[in-house]
């Protein structure tokens, strides 16, 4: 992997925000002063490893409803039932996200986030939308918009009437743009 400064878009606030993504300033949250480069081994590792790191996850959850282990886990009792059927019946998960930390081909979980969505935008479309304005030739290695959209389309038959409801706290803006 490697890390190379560049110049940003001139424009690039502009388009971002026309793209929908509103918090970019909050904490340097994202700017375009740097790209990552990785060699097509080492997204094999980071895939292998992801595949490794879900299905380790998986394994947490059923031992977890097999063991009842709701306290210890901090879930409260009145969701066990929901929970229970939810896995036993495989109900459709929504998605989740692994923060990853990568370094001379290790790869280590930094923390699974299971359905919170921060990070969908900025890591599918506004990256894809920079990367046609930077090297149209080159690729992103990941299909994540391509991926949900077809999942989302999977999920349907799980949801009541065909809809899906989110909520957020208006006054948060991180919450809100990304709902």
């Amino acid at each position: 992997m490697r890390r190379i400064s560049i110049l940003p878009r001139p424009d690039w606030r502009r388009k971002v925000e026309e793209q929908g993504f509103l918090f970019y300033e909050l904490d340097n949250y994202y700017n375009e002063q740097a790209v990552y480069e990785f060699t097509s081994g080492e997204i094999n590792t980071i895939e292998k490893a992801t595949t490794e790191i879900f299905e380790m996850c998986l394994e947490v959850v059923e031992h977890v409803i097999s063991k009842q282990l709701w306290s210890r886990m901090i879930i409260p009792p009145y969701f066990a039932d929901l929970i229970t059927r939810s896995w036993k019946e495989d109900h459709c998960s929504f998605y989740g996200r692994l923060d990853l930390a990568y370094r001379d081909g290790q790869v280590k979980l930094l923390e699974f986030n299971a359905d919170t969505p921060t990070g969908l935008l900025e890591a599918s479309v506004i990256q894809w939308y920079w990367l046609q304005d930077y090297k149209k030739e080159l690729d992103q290695f990941n299909s994540i918009h391509e991926k949900l959209v077809n999942h989302i389309s999977v999920c349907k038959n799980y949801l009541p009437h065909q809809k899906l409801y989110v909520a957020c706290v208006r006054d948060h803006l991180e919450d809100y743009m990304t709902v």
